[in-house]
């Protein structure tokens, strides 16, 4: 009987045993709060972190109440989600000269997922992704809506170029087509057989007519409202052939003398300087089997200064308003456009600064402006407006997107640079993970920062750009402590 007892004692300790360490195992009460995060691969095979979602008050480390011990959960299926960078922040650039042909820059339609007999049974899930991820659904139609934008402001850009240049095609021939660029602009006359070609980038003009029966006439016409073409910003006539009325200043003003060395102001003195080119200059040339008649003018040699003067007010208020130095303004006005108020480039961007209207522009107006809207092609032409939001988004790159870049000269040239090519191009220059790339540059000595950004930069023509805009910079500032 006495062992009977001491095997039933022993086991009644084993079981007591068990119980106590099962609640040792139990007693905490806590759950771990680290939430792994995933990561999202957007276009180019670049990685976005993918956020948690909102609703969640859960401090790190806090305790949580645990309750039954939840059933295993089924392993995710995979989700696969293209986040097109469709906002300045991501890399779509403020503007670039190069053609680039887009088809179109909406997302690509994900194929449907296969459903097997068994899940069909099982029914839908409770949420979607999205839903599950309510902050991400927002940014992602914050992107499409930009993306949209994008893509009407492409088509209506390229109905009136596919216009124009049909128009054109039909008299020069398909390899003679002119168009207006960043650095160039052309108005055509005289049902298209007339033009005038301002090139800002040469510093010359060429003044051209196909017209057989009295070329010289029309040639003169030509010349005379090439060289009186008005800056008007909202009646440019890019896209047209209509002829351009006088009144207004000149978009030339300053930068053509005539052949006495004078400069060209006035309606009389530009029907006499066309007198003596259509008498004096006049090449002709056989072009497509056509016989085409032209004229070259030259531009003073400093035509760049001429026209960057005439901005002087603006960029002074945009640069006191902003506490953007002036210098800054004038590089970027160079290298973008070359001051010419109408450059128009194939993303498309306007105006001076190249803005793009669904990017950069909208940044402006919702964070500047507290606008929900964006800005037009006309509004863009206006130098003042044009002036004011470029300078306007060179802040925003400052203190928004590049704000923990520390030193100021590394700062200076992450916003160069971001300005062509997107902040997010800039940071992927140094890293892929953001935190790091900005980590990486503050440890970087500024010329270090520069040299990445010359010659590592994810886009070959932003590689360039940040070179083209410092030694204009530098000028610039050469110019002002000389004054």
């Amino acid at each position: 009987m006495r062992s009977v007892l001491m095997v039933k004692g022993l086991k009644l300790l084993v079981i007591l045993a068990g119980v106590l360490l099962l609640g040792a195992c139990q007693s905490t009460g806590k759950t771990s709060s680290h939430v792994s995060v995933g990561v999202v691969t957007g276009p180019g095979g670049q990685s976005f972190p993918q956020a948690r979602p909102r609703g969640l008050n859960t401090q790190e480390n806090e305790s949580v109440p645990q309750s039954e011990p939840a059933p295993p959960a089924a392993p995710p299926s995979p989700t696969r989600v293209q986040v097109m960078p469709a906002n300045p922040e991501q890399g779509v650039p403020l503007g670039d000269n190069t053609e680039v042909e887009i088809t179109s820059l909406q997302p690509t339609a994900a194929s449907d997922p296969v459903t097997t007999p068994a899940e069909a049974e099982e029914g839908p899930e409770e949420n979607t992704w999205l839903q599950r991820f309510p902050h991400l659904a927002e940014d992602m139609q914050d992107y499409q809506e930009v993306i949209n934008q994008l893509e009407s402001e492409l088509q209506h850009y390229r109905q009136q170029l596919n216009s124009l240049r049909q128009e054109v095609a039909s008299r020069w021939g398909s390899d003679e087509v002119a168009t207006s660029s960043a650095h160039q602009f052309v108005k055509y006359t005289d049902s298209y057989q007339s033009r005038g070609e301002m090139d800002f980038d040469q510093g010359r003009i060429l003044v051209e007519t196909l017209d057989q029966e009295n070329p010289r006439q029309h040639l003169k016409q030509a010349i005379v409202t090439t060289l009186l073409t008005p800056y008007d910003a909202e009646n440019p006539e890019i896209y047209s052939d209509r002829q351009i009325d006088y009144n207004g200043p000149a978009l030339l003003a300053g930068q053509i003398k005539d052949h006495e060395g004078v400069p060209v102001r006035w309606e009389w003195r530009a029907n006499r300087y066309a007198d003596y080119l259509v008498n004096n200059e006049v090449k002709v040339i056989n072009r497509g089997g056509q016989r085409v008649y032209q004229v070259e003018i030259p531009l003073v040699a400093n035509h760049n200064q001429v026209r960057g003067q005439q901005y002087e007010h603006l960029v002074r208020a945009a640069s006191e308003r902003y506490g953007i130095d002036e210098a800054l303004i004038y590089a970027l006005m160079e290298t973008e456009s070359h001051f010419n108020p109408y450059a128009t480039s194939h993303i498309p961007a306007y105006g001076l600064m190249q803005i793009v209207p669904a990017t950069a522009g909208r940044d402006v107006y919702q964070r500047l402006r507290q606008r929900n809207d964006q800005p037009n092609r006309s509004v863009l032409f206006n130098p003042a407006e044009n002036i004011d939001i470029g300078t306007g988004y060179l802040t925003i790159l400052r203190d928004v997107y590049l704000k923990d870049i520390r030193h100021p000269l590394s700062r200076e040239y992450a916003m160069i640079s971001a300005y062509n090519g997107g902040a997010g191009n800039v940071l992927r220059t140094f890293d892929s993970d953001r935190r790091e790339a900005v980590a990486v540059i503050n440890q970087l000595s500024p010329q270090q920062v520069y040299n990445r950004l010359h010659r590592n930069h994810p886009r070959a023509e932003a590689r360039g750009y940040i070179k083209k805009v410092t030694e204009a910079l530098g000028r610039y500032r050469s110019l002002a402590s000389a004054n």
